[in-house]
């Protein structure tokens, strides 16, 4: 071929199929192809991306070649052009890659882990980035709601697709990928409890649970319903952080579980989550008998970094040395403190509601998918999952309804819930314990004729 036709851009590819005059004369011979003046075949659009590297796309025809060499041009000086070899890594290359950026807390990072494993690597982690259709995600999300035979409730779609959401809308921002195919993804409505789900129990149905439960959990139940204290901080609560004198708990600390292994973590679930709690009249009294009958409980102040310190917990399990293991100081088959387990606390809690006669149980069925280890093959099977009504949690929920019957500020309620702010406290306790069908008959009762005794106005609940 001439310079002049090396020079061109786009160029030719010299084709033994094309018949014209270079390409004749790069494959000279029998020819099958007739003599053409115009060249049929592909042809190379060259370009320098903007760090000095030579690049080249070949396209079916001049003027596709052009267009593209002309856009390009225009996305350089723009600053929009993206490599397109950046987004030929599949998202399991790229979750390697954004992972270690993600901050946050412990137990958050844990359960996302969790849910790109079982969820998203399955389904998505082979295909490649540039491989996404806001199509594909949408029919995945709506295969993952449990109305349409998958696993999980609406809740949890809307947490496996918010990591997903993350790890596309960070390759865009990484430039490997000009847009999000996760925006505009319908995701499946939350659906709201019945109101009876959604008001707390009442402290007489909690003494009924108290007394289904073992007697040494007697007074973690009592102080959770008391002071409205978390799980964590419940379990992660010291004897030098309880002031019996003064009667006030400082909440300083809380226990973390991740992955079956229990850790000190200094500040609890927010900064508003440092604070100082009372501590009832009930709840002092069991305190100090609980106190007195554990003459070996330690007052000291250790640092998180000191390791758990169980002798300083205030609340712990009652554990049996396993056969063969050696633990200092304690002897084969004595009981020993050990750090509460939610999970071992659930099963307990869960047998006091039913044997109570109080918890509410609700039983659905999902389909999961299971992998046979002998074949290798995955197949659908149904799974029941149980809801118990109360959790542990709503004892927060009938305390904070009990400070706002107590007519206590919201904004002090905020300060001794632990949280940010005080109109998530109306939002989220007090409108599942008013009793409106109770309030509007008794002020309709009290309008009858004769009816004797005090009205009552209505009280506005947020």
């Amino acid at each position: 071929m001439s310079k002049k036709t090396l020079a061109r851009n786009p160029r030719p590819n010299p084709s033994m199929r094309c018949g014209c005059p270079p390409c004749l004369a790069k494959y000279p011979g029998d020819r099958t192809p007739v003599p053409a003046d115009e060249h049929t075949g592909s042809w190379e659009a060259r370009y320098t991306d903007p760090q000095g590297k030579g690049r080249s796309k070949n396209w079916p025809t001049e003027t596709a070649a052009i267009e593209f060499l002309e856009q390009t041009r225009t996305e350089m000086r723009q600053r929009t052009w993206l490599d397109p070899a950046r987004s030929e890594i599949t998202l399991c290359a790229w979750h390697r890659l954004w992972w270690p950026t993600q901050t946050g807390e412990e137990t958050t990072l844990d359960r996302d882990s969790r849910s790109y494993r079982n969820h998203i690597e399955p389904h998505w982690g082979a295909l490649k980035l540039y491989e996404f259709s806001w199509l594909g995600i949408q029919t995945w999300v709506n295969h993952l709601h449990d109305e349409n035979g998958g696993p999980l409730a609406a809740s949890s779609v809307v947490k496996v697709f918010q990591i997903l959401d993350r790890m596309l809308e960070a390759a865009k921002r990484d430039r490997r990928m000009p847009f999000n195919p996760a925006e505009g993804v319908k995701l499946p409505k939350v659906k709201k409890k019945h109101p009876e789900d959604r008001r707390p129990p009442s402290y007489a149905q909690l003494w009924l649970i108290r007394s289904a439960l073992p007697d040494y959990m007697h007074t973690l139940q009592i102080v959770a319903q008391e002071t409205g204290l978390r799980w964590g901080e419940l379990a992660g609560l010291r004897w030098c952080n309880v002031d019996l004198v003064r009667r006030v708990i400082h909440v300083r600390e809380v226990l973390t579980e991740v992955r079956g292994r229990i850790r000190r973590k200094v500040y609890p679930k927010s900064d508003a989550g440092l604070r100082t709690v009372p501590i009832t009249g009930l709840a002092l009294r069991v305190l100090r008998e609980l106190l007195a009958d554990e003459p070996d409980a330690s007052q000291t102040r250790s640092e998180p970094d000191d390791g758990l310190c169980v002798n300083e917990l205030v609340f712990h399990g009652r554990n049996k040395v396993r056969r063969g293991s050696k633990k200092p100081g304690v002897s084969e088959g004595e009981p020993y403190r050990a750090p509460l387990r939610r999970s071992a606390f659930r099963r307990l809690w869960t047998k006091a509601l039913e044997n109570s006669g109080v918890g509410r149980k609700k039983t659905r069925k999902v389909t999961v998918e299971e992998t046979d280890p002998m074949t290798g093959r995955t197949r659908k099977v149904q799974q029941e999952r149980t809801e118990w009504w109360p959790a542990f949690h709503d004892q927060r929920h009938a305390f904070a309804s009990r400070l706002h019957d107590r007519g206590v500020p919201e904004v002090i309620a905020q300060e001794i819930l632990g949280h940010e702010r005080a109109g998530k406290v109306t939002w989220l306790y007090t409108h599942a314990a008013a009793d409106y069908a109770g309030q509007v008959l008794a002020a309709l009762e009290e309008k009858k004729p004769g009816r004797a005794g005090t009205k009552k106005p209505l009280r506005l609940v947020a």
